[in-house]
């Protein structure tokens, strides 16, 4: 009977022995996998930075670009207008008197 308790005792410090290393392993494991978390939400942070900063350079150089083109058209559009003045100041401003006139 005693060889019967001492195995039963024996089996159950192996049985405890392996539930504390299935514990530790278990942390480790868990370890392992949060570092792992961590390394890949740092390397998605990084790359989303890259990404965001690259599209925010891409907008600057396209506004850039638009307001140069806007620029452009309003210099044009001033320009004809002063051409367009040059011309026929003296038959716009007969025109306005004669409408003040008529009022």
């Amino acid at each position: 009977m005693e060889d019967v308790i001492s195995k039963l005792a024996e089996i159950e410090a192996a049985a405890s022995r392996i539930m504390e290393d299935v514990a530790v392993q278990k942390k480790r494991l868990s370890e392992e996998n949060d570092a792992q978390i961590k390394a890949f939400d740092e390397e998605v942070d990084r790359q989303t930075a890259k990404e965001l900063e690259s599209i925010r350079r891409n907008l600057e150089v396209s506004m850039e670009k638009e307001l140069e083109n806007q620029k452009a058209e309003t210099d044009e559009i001033l320009h004809k207008m002063e051409k367009y003045y040059e011309a026929h100041h003296e038959e716009m401003a007969q025109k306005l008197y004669d409408k003040i006139l008529r009022m």
